[in-house]
């Protein structure tokens, strides 16, 4: 039995692969950035919150 690979047995259904997975890497790496922002602003408020309390 002869094992051929899919993309060259289809490669038109494989033609804009690259960009789709480039497209969604961009809005993974902006979706984390925005939930990097939305941690890290609200816990540095907090943290000085508490120091300012202390000190």
């Amino acid at each position: 039995m002869e094992k051929r690979n899919d993309i060259a047995a289809f490669p038109e259904l494989f033609d804009g692969m690259e960009q789709f997975i480039e497209e969604q890497a961009s809005g993974l790496k902006r979706t984390s950035a925005m939930l990097a922002l939305a941690v890290a602003v609200p816990g540095s408020l907090f943290v000085l919150a508490t120091l300012n309390r202390l000190f």
